[in-house]
């Protein structure tokens, strides 16, 4: 008989740590789950969506939040909620180009890192474990007596501050666009340093961040990789009855800053570009937003969007592009490869999923020739293009969310197993 365990749970914002949540409320395992805001279905929330002009803003923001299956509503504890809805209009603000606002966005996410963080000190005594994200884990983990987990999103900070170092140089007309090393709080190497140090495990989602941590002298058995999934109902392949447009539509989805190698694929277009194509980027500007004005007229600019509306934005286009340069695992790979579109990619993160000449093309980091390559590849020929496109389909059926549930609690077993419990601890 399978024994079950108390283990809380903090989430600053991870996607994936809401499935994690969930899987574990399957298995009789989640004890509490801490995490800032999440639209919950309440009678209010169904009311916003129903005011004009507030419910598009809501739903754009916070109000994306949403839970996933098999995790009920009551299980999930919010923490600081009014500092959360500030930060995220502020965040509104920041993308808009209004000045300072990141700044004060930064003091807000700093309130709720340690108010978040707090609750989850309070919380772990008597957690049989505890999984957290980076940031908000340190409290939980001194006050635990059982297995530690951290949850890392992307690759070890001391890696990328190196990158990010190294990026600023190479590209210095887009560094305002990069993670500013002088902007981050004092503070945070030495805790994410902490987290690490007194961390069992650490979970990540993809070979490259699990690399990057065993370069920082990390070391491999403490790493554990367990890739994130997609919503195949959700995202999907365009009707067999809807024709294919003139245009040949390029498509980038994320962070519109310089880790995600914004600037190369700029370039790349400007290469690439003629009658009959269309670039469109879809999210939020990082950092400045001044290095683009002198691409302003090479895309089309959508901000943010509800999950529903993303997905049809991936069945309109006809090749998704992520030259990124320093990642985890980006959901949004998955998702278009899940809606029959050939993806171009780097190793540095997606390289772990995407097939090069199967699903589309992995191409080195910083490489603009390789990207007007492979641009122009798929632009001459229709079929090859489709072809992968339902190679990346096939490709996505095996990293569903399903399959990450089944995979952590894998993980969390065998991580409980080899760990000394104390038996009151137990439920």
């Amino acid at each position: 008989m399978r024994t079950t365990h108390n283990i809380l749970v903090v989430n600053f914002g991870a996607p994936e740590m809401n499935y994690l949540a969930a899987a574990l409320s399957k298995s009789g395992d989640l004890g509490t789950y801490l995490r800032p805001y999440v639209n919950k279905r309440r009678a209010w929330e169904r009311g916003v969506e129903l005011i004009p002009g507030l419910s598009n803003i809501y739903l754009r923001t916070l109000g994306r939040r949403r839970l996933p299956p098999g995790l009920p509503p009551n299980s999930v504890r919010e923490v600081a909620v009014l500092a959360d809805f500030v930060a995220g209009c502020a965040s509104r603000l920041g993308n808009m180009g209004i000045p300072l606002v990141d700044k004060i966005t930064g003091v807000l996410q700093y309130h709720l890192q340690k108010k978040l963080g707090r609750a989850g000190g309070y919380h772990a005594h008597g957690a049989s474990a505890v999984v957290a994200s980076c940031l908000v884990a340190l409290p939980a983990f001194r006050a635990c007596a059982g297995l530690k987990v951290l949850n890392y999103p992307i690759a070890h900070h001391r890696y990328m501050k190196k990158f990010v170092a190294e990026e600023s140089e190479r590209e210095p007309i887009f560094a305002s666009t990069l993670p500013d090393g002088s902007a981050v709080p004092a503070w945070v190497e030495p805790q994410l340093d902490a987290e690490c140090g007194l961390a069992d495990r650490i979970l990540v989602g993809s070979s490259f961040a699990r690399d990057s941590f065993i370069v920082e002298g990390i070391p491999a058995d403490k790493l554990t990789v367990v890739p994130y999934g997609v919503d195949l109902s959700l995202f999907s392949p365009q009707s067999a009855g809807i024709p294919a447009g003139e245009c040949f539509r390029v498509l980038f989805v994320g962070q519109i800053g310089q880790r995600k190698g914004i600037s190369y694929l700029l370039k790349a277009y400007d290469r690439f570009r003629g009658d009959g194509t269309s670039l469109t980027l879809v999210g939020n500007f990082y950092g400045s937003q001044e290095p683009l004005r002198r691409y302003r007229k090479l895309f089309q600019y959508t901000p943010n969007v509800p999950r529903t509306r993303l997905a049809d934005i991936f069945r309109r286009a006809d090749v998704f592009v992520l030259p990124t340069l320093i990642e985890g695992l980006p959901l949004v790979v998955l998702e278009a490869m899940a809606s029959g579109l050939p993806v171009i990619v780097t190793p540095n993160g997606p390289g772990d999923i995407v097939r090069d000449g199967v699903d589309g093309f992995v191409v080195p980091i910083r490489d603009v020739d390789a990207i007007v390559d492979r641009l122009e590849y798929l632009r001459a020929n229709p079929q090859a293009r489709a072809e992968m496109g339902r190679n990346a389909r096939e490709r996505a059926l095996a990293f569903t969310w399903d399959s990450y549930q089944r995979h952590v609690v894998e993980a969390m077993d065998e991580m409980l197993e080899h760990t000394v419990v104390p038996y009151e601890l137990m439920t």
